[in-house]
């Protein structure tokens, strides 16, 4: 598949980036500037300038020709206007373009709580807003389409185990492993039009998918 990272140089971003590569598919690795190229230089990847805080039309031409968008941006920290802009307008600005750059799929990096914010953490309660009303516009897009909803982030090495379900318990999972399950649910069907929370568990990530069915 044609597939286009958006974040690539993110902490997650760029486990995509090289699981993709991986895997055999043609990879444009979205950059907010060229100053990052370098972060994603030797992984095979195509690096395009695709800023969702920019310019909406050099978005749609740097999305171009992708048959999938996977976007795991977001905001660089968690001040309440760099989050609107980059979680919640961004995003938005980003699911638009990919609809009119004619992709097919979006799969969307969210968070736990984020479909229930009032239940998440106080302390990020206003990036879980965000990203409610991002995930809400993806749902009501034209783009078949992938929420994945990860407890807290961290940098631990991968394990290939999982949860996965439509709600549960709050949980840590790294990176890596989040960024294998957005991978992952470009073969699985059953992941479509779906959303869903990840946390760290004991099920293969293919077979955790698959109990989406």
């Amino acid at each position: 598949m044609r597939v286009t990272v958006l974040g690539a140089t993110g902490r997650t971003g760029i486990h995509v980036v090289r699981l993709l590569r991986g895997r055999g598919h043609q990879v444009r690795a979205g950059l907010r500037s060229r100053r990052r190229a370098e972060q994603v230089a030797g992984l095979g990847a195509e690096t395009v300038v695709a800023d969702v805080t920019a310019d909406a039309d050099d978005l749609v031409e740097a999305l171009a020709g992708s048959e999938v968008v996977i976007s795991a941006i977001g905001a660089p920290d968690p001040d309440q206007a760099s989050v609107d802009l980059v979680d919640r307008d961004g995003v938005i600005t980003a699911i638009r373009a990919a609809e009119k750059a004619g992709a097919s799929r979006f799969v969307q990096l969210s968070a736990q709580f984020a479909d229930s914010p009032d239940q998440g953490d106080r302390l990020v309660r206003s990036i879980l807003m965000a990203k409610q009303i991002s995930d809400s516009v993806l749902r009501r897009s034209s783009l078949n389409w992938t929420i994945v909803r990860p407890g807290t982030l961290t940098d631990d090495q991968p394990t290939g185990h999982v949860k996965i379900a439509g709600h549960l318990e709050p949980g840590r999972v790294s990176r890596a492993d989040v960024a294998a399950v957005l991978v992952a649910t470009l073969d699985e069907p059953l992941a479509e039009n779906q959303g869903f929370d990840v946390i760290g568990g004991e099920i293969p990530i293919p077979s955790a998918l698959a109990s989406l069915g």
